[in-house]
């Protein structure tokens, strides 16, 4: 097609594209306009006899064919042309930048390496690298994480850990600076995994007025392969507890076909799983189960067992890092008054050496039995009114006890215990909770994820708040997925655990579930409850500013337990589950993370630290400092800057030199901090050499051709590769040269006019007017 287009318009379609049409004899509007009305009284003074021959519409038609023609004449007289900027050739530099990452290196279905081609264009005697030569002073880089120039001809042996574009276009222009770049080919299958932001390198490539070419390498889309794209796990835990693990698989050319995925903690297999891949979607998500069963920072591999045929087996696995913590977490629960409820959840934590349950319970008026306290002075004066005490808790429980127990002032504090310091908050069912507790309007109904019956409601006896009958709960989709309602690592046996929970005996009703909560729990509508009451929710939670509420709107779990036998498991699991779920969104008040778990060597890692005070108001006076230990156990310290732009953010930047896991612990000084400072806040994260290379390891097209557009560039796959070297000499700079391509010879041109000259002539045999 583009051959056809070349011999009709005599130029490449590349010129049209870069060329702005113009006429090179240009005339007055005026007098354009007077040379036209001359040509048509021309005509009609010519053709009249003729058009008044034929009247009707082919009388008008051969009026338009010969007035058509002159028409052509008139403007091929003009000179119509293309206007293009030329760069003159042996006064420019251009640089040649090639991916020398792994992805470069990954076979083809020939067998051959998809960087071969771009190898064989830069060897030293390769006619393509003749033809830039005649045209251009070169340069040649390679790049992976950062750009190089060699000395000598350009070797690749694509062993590059990552594909870092924007630091190998900052190479290059680093190198090349105050010298006249013309621009730069980019040899690469645009996936670039450095998560480098673009905006600045492109700022610069404007600029300085340097087009970026980009030559595509590599398929855009695989045909056999299986990619494990993601594994989503808590990054922190506490011993014992069953956590989900979401792992997101994308399939090619398997649809239909059966894999099995492995999980290995360290060097151990701890679970298998068969995964069937469907037919109608290219994306498949499953969850397996781990049980970390001491503290530390523990390593899970999950891996998918190569299938036969499979383009890419390197992308086959993920690692992830949990942080298993044994620190107590600490649990304040209030109840109104003594109840069953309240005897079997303590009972349920006793041999619970991870979670540690502090209860304020109100035997009468005014008095108060304390379980669980570290210290006689703890609750002394009844449910904390400091802001310190309060958030020195990672939970809350709210048992059966009216809102008229809590000042204003502590229900606000509830309120930011888990917006800002990010703890988790439970209210149990009972005949003192949510609306029958009248905790409508206040900051506690702020924070639950159900919307109460309000005042003026409360009158109408059909809608009776507290309701005690017999019913049974039914999990809901999200419920059986979420980790709160894990009884057994074995789906199944989950499963089938709750399909044999007892009856409950209670049950708070609420007016309706806020935009954004989750049910997760409903009452079991075949058990012949009010039909009115069919499909209550009985658990619900939502994510509240940097924490979570749970609505339990029941306060009969204890029949778990009680109709049970002794042995029977249940209901320790459960209410374990629960209370691990709740403390795991709770913040220490000094946090560091990093942005990823998995980097590679020689990358800068960002580390963030966040100070807090006990109260948790931010601290921007701190002194703060990280020590990071590698794999073979040397200590690197470094400070962190506070960053002006969050208060309480201190940031620093280090890069690993070697592959393994890195631990990370940062500690504080400051006014304020004395009772947190000596305890380091900790984190880790994993160097791998190349693995981050084979995922998402196709061409990424629009990317590449965006970079060529945002740049002035074009974009050519590796087979056009050989029209290059002559079209970007067509690039504007501040060296280029105008040059004109006349139109007006166009093959088109005698063809349009040959075409119109023979339509008029068979219309006049047609009408016998020749």
């Amino acid at each position: 097609m583009e051959t056809l287009f070349t011999f009709f318009f005599k130029y490449e379609p590349f010129y049209f594209r870069r060329g702005e049409f113009t006429f090179q004899w240009s005339l007055d509007a005026w007098l354009t306009v007077l040379i036209l009305l001359a040509l048509a009284a021309f005509l009609f003074l010519v053709y009249r006899r003729t058009f008044l021959y034929s009247q009707g519409p082919t009388g008008w038609t051969l009026l338009g064919l010969r007035a058509g023609f002159f028409l052509l004449l008139f403007l091929l007289a003009m000179r119509p042309s293309l206007v293009l900027s030329r760069l003159v050739p042996k006064e420019n530099l251009l640089a040649v930048l090639v991916d020398n990452s792994r992805s470069m290196g990954i076979p083809t279905e020939t067998l051959q390496s998809r960087g071969l081609p771009v190898q064989k264009l830069v060897e030293k005697e390769s006619d393509f690298l003749q033809a830039l030569d005649e045209r251009f002073y070169l340069r040649l880089f390679r790049f992976d994480s950062r750009a190089t120039r060699p000395d000598g001809p350009l070797e690749l042996d694509w062993l590059g850990d990552q594909t870092n574009i924007v630091s190998g276009l900052e190479g290059v222009l680093a190198d090349t600076k105050n010298l006249p770049l013309a621009g730069i080919l980019l040899f690469s299958d645009g996936s670039d995994n450095s998560f480098r932001n673009f905006q600045e390198v492109l700022a610069e490539l404007k600029t300085r007025q340097i087009p970026v070419h980009t030559i595509g390498v590599g398929p855009e889309a695989l045909s056999r392969d299986v990619e494990m794209t993601q594994v989503s796990a808590p990054r922190v835990s506490i011993p014992e507890t069953i956590l989900e693990v979401r792992i997101t698989l994308r399939h090619r050319g398997f649809g239909g076909s059966r894999g099995r995925l492995e999980v290995r903690e360290g060097s151990s297999l701890v679970e298998t799983k068969e995964v069937y891949f469907p037919r109608d979607s290219n994306t498949l998500t499953t969850t397996v189960k781990i049980v970390p069963k001491s503290a530390g920072i523990k390593s899970y591999q999950f891996s998918l067992q190569p299938l036969e045929g499979e383009e890419i087996q390197e992308n086959n696995s993920r690692t992830t890092i949990v942080q298993v913590r044994d620190l107590p977490a600490r649990i304040l629960y209030v109840e109104g008054h003594p109840r069953w409820e309240y005897k079997f959840l303590r009972r349920s934590l006793v041999e619970d050496t991870h979670l540690r349950l502090v209860t304020l319970l109100r035997t009468a008026l005014n008095k108060f039995y304390r379980q669980g306290i570290e210290e006689e002075t703890t609750l002394a004066t009844g449910f904390p009114s400091e802001r310190d005490e309060l958030f020195d808790y990672q939970g809350i429980l709210f048992g059966s006890v009216e809102s008229s127990f809590f000042t204003y002032q502590q229900m606000e504090m509830v309120r930011d215990f888990v917006g800002q310091r990010g703890g988790g908050f439970l209210m149990l069912g009972g005949s003192s909770a949510f609306a029958s507790g009248q905790y409508q309007n206040t900051p506690i109904e702020e924070i639950l994820p159900v919307w109460l019956y309000g005042d003026e409601e409360e009158g109408d006896r059909d809608r009776s708040l507290y309701i005690q009958g017999e019913s049974k709960l039914q999990l809901t989709d999200q419920g059986l997925g979420h980790p709160a309602f894990q009884l057994s690592a074995d789906n199944e046996k989950n499963t089938s655990q709750w399909d044999s929970i007892p009856v409950l005996r209670d049950w708070n009703v609420v007016r309706g579930i806020k935009s954004g909560a989750t049910v997760l729990a409903r009452l079991d509508p075949s058990l012949g409850v009010n039909p009115d009451r069919n499909n209550l929710p009985l658990f619900v939670f939502q994510r509240y500013g940097r924490g979570h509420t749970l609505a339990m709107l029941t306060g009969s779990s204890w029949q778990w337990q009680m109709l049970r036998d002794q042995e029977d498991q249940t209901h320790e699991t459960f209410w374990r589950q629960v209370l691990r779920w709740l403390v795991s969104s709770a913040k220490d008040p000094i946090t560091v993370e990093t942005e990823r778990e998995v980097y590679s060597q020689n990358e800068k890692v960002q580390l963030r630290a966040e100070v807090n005070d006990k109260a948790f108001n931010r601290i921007n006076d701190a002194q703060v400092e990280a020590s990071i230990t590698s794999p073979e156990g040397d200590i690197t310290t470094l400070p962190l800057q506070w960053d002006a732009r969050e208060d309480g953010v201190y940031r620093a930047e280090w890069t690993p030199h070697e592959d393994g896991f890195h631990t990370v612990e940062v500690t504080a000084q400051a006014q304020g901090l004395e009772a947190t400072s000596t305890t380091p806040a900790s984190t880790s994260f994993l160097t791998s050499t190349g693995s981050r290379e084979y995922f998402d390891a196709f061409q990424k097209r629009d990317v590449l051709e965006k970079l060529a557009l945002e740049t002035g560039g074009n974009y050519y796959t590796i087979s056009d590769a050989d029209r290059l070297p002559e079209e970007i000499l067509y690039t504007q700079s501040q060296t280029s040269v105008i040059e004109v391509l006349d139109l007006w010879d166009m093959p088109f041109n005698l063809f349009l006019m040959t075409a119109l000259l023979f339509a008029e002539w068979i219309l006049r045999k047609r009408q016998g007017v020749i």
